[in-house]
């Protein structure tokens, strides 16, 4: 079958020309992709941004630290969060605009994406609370970013495209990116990292956003892709929720080597889902 074309040279010129993030989100960005960082700078980044000073503090003392003591200051809020915390709240401040935005061509209602992408980073960070395995540090940006492409694309699809991909999805049988790739010769995983790129994200960020549907693939490969399945296993709860979060995800291969690379039991895994179901609704209301 013969599809319409795409401007794919256009779709990477929009990459590269999204309006930046927040100083605040940038400056940490910077701060934290360098060995050796000092917590007072980062406390001097957030208490300079009012608005994600009150974020962080919503974050720290919500349902996701309920065991812990209230707290009331910045840097208690950034002791307790961690570093990768701290950036994916100040990156989500910078683009919940553009990801409540509703997306026909993938079926995404207005606000649905940007729920979604909430959905799998609360799941990064209730990962903390059932392995020892280490997590990479920029793991929460990354699966809150992890489908940031799809923005990108679904404002390039003209009504016949989407038909396309619909048809190559639900007739052809295609998973969501080959069906991309067959009807766009690109998907929004790759554009993704394009956005993250952009936006001076560390690398190990890039990487989860553009491999979380691949992560044998990553360009760290087999020596250590932990950022690439951490990220496809945030998103597979995330899509789990949101088809109605009853027992658990299906496990195929990729899930089954995600959870083998994260160190996390089947025990484990599901007190994981447990705790992204109970805990989601509050706090998606501080996120970002």
């Amino acid at each position: 079958m013969l599809y319409p074309p795409i401007d794919l040279d256009a779709l990477i010129a929009q990459a590269n020309h999204l309006e930046p993030l927040p100083a605040s989100a940038t400056r940490l960005a910077e701060l934290l992709s360098v060995e050796g960082w000092e917590l007072e700078e980062v406390v001097e980044v957030v208490a300079l941004d009012q608005g994600l000073t009150g974020k962080l503090l919503g974050l720290a003392n919500s349902a996701l630290h309920v065991a812990h003591d209230r707290i009331s200051s910045v840097d208690a809020a950034v002791v307790r969060l961690g570093a990768g915390s701290v950036l994916a709240v100040a990156v989500g401040t910078g683009v919940r605009r553009r990801l409540e935005e509703a997306l026909p061509a993938y079926g995404l209602a207005e606000g649905e994406l940007w729920e979604r992408s909430v959905a799998a980073a609360v799941t990064a960070e209730a990962l903390h609370h059932v392995t020892d395995h280490r997590l990479p540090a920029g793991l929460t940006t990354a699966a809150l970013l992890h489908d940031i492409g799809k923005l990108l694309l679904a404002r390039h699809l003209e009504p016949d495209l989407q038909r396309y991909l619909r048809l190559a999805r639900e007739s052809g049988g295609m998973a969501e990116e080959r069906a991309e790739i067959e009807v766009l010769g690109v998907h929004h995983a790759e554009l993704g990292g394009l956005v993250a790129q952009h936006w001076n994200l560390p690398p190990e960020i890039v990487e989860g956003i553009s491999y979380h549907h691949a992560p044998q693939d990553s360009f760290f490969g087999d020596t250590d892709s932990t950022m690439a399945h951490g990220t496809l296993l945030c998103a597979r709860v995330s899509e789990w929720l949101f088809a109605g979060g009853e027992g658990l995800p299906e496990t195929d291969a990729l899930l089954g080597a995600a959870r083998l690379r994260l160190g996390l039991s089947a025990a484990a895994f599901a007190e994981l889902c447990r705790e992204v179901r109970e805990r989601f609704d509050e706090v998606r209301g501080v996120f970002g």
